[in-house]
């Protein structure tokens, strides 16, 4: 693994992490414009949510989860647990995507959502992310030794 390899894998998990603040902020202005009754353009932002967090999870599922569960039995079952929540995830969004559509968001399936992401986002903070940095610096410290 070079340097750059490195800086790469760190600032994945930096992006990651800013992805979830992002998310949280996006989502707060979408709660604000459904209670103004600013339907016209929340249809809009609505897609540009769920497409960025759909690349966010489709992400994690291709590139990180496989490499992490190989890690130890814990991580595999973190990663069926995570998928677990990706699916969850999914399917919130579907309901409140129909709540929009029908302009009648439902302050309970909202508290659902904004509670879902959080516990989500903090397990992953916690564990995943911090490994993506570990893993990094583990292989760089490899093919240093290898070429020292």
């Amino acid at each position: 693994m070079t340097t750059t390899h490195t800086h790469d894998a760190l600032s994945t998990a930096s992006r990651l992490r800013g992805d979830h603040s992002r998310f949280s902020r996006t989502f707060t202005d979408i709660c604000e414009r459904a209670r103004g009754g600013d339907w016209r353009d929340l249809d809009e932002v609505w897609r540009a949510f769920t497409a960025d967090i759909e690349a966010h999870l489709s992400f994690e599922e291709d590139e990180l989860f496989p490499r992490f569960s190989e890690q130890s039995p814990t991580s595999r079952a973190l990663v069926r647990r995570l998928t677990g929540e990706h699916g969850e995830i999914r399917r919130s969004l579907d309901v409140l995507g129909l709540q929009i559509q029908l302009k009648e968001i439902r302050a309970v399936t909202v508290e659902a959502f904004i509670e879902l992401m959080r516990a989500h986002a903090a397990l992953e903070d916690s564990h995943l992310y911090p490994w993506i940095a570990h893993a990094a610096l583990a292989e760089a410290a490899a093919l240093g030794r290898r070429r020292g």
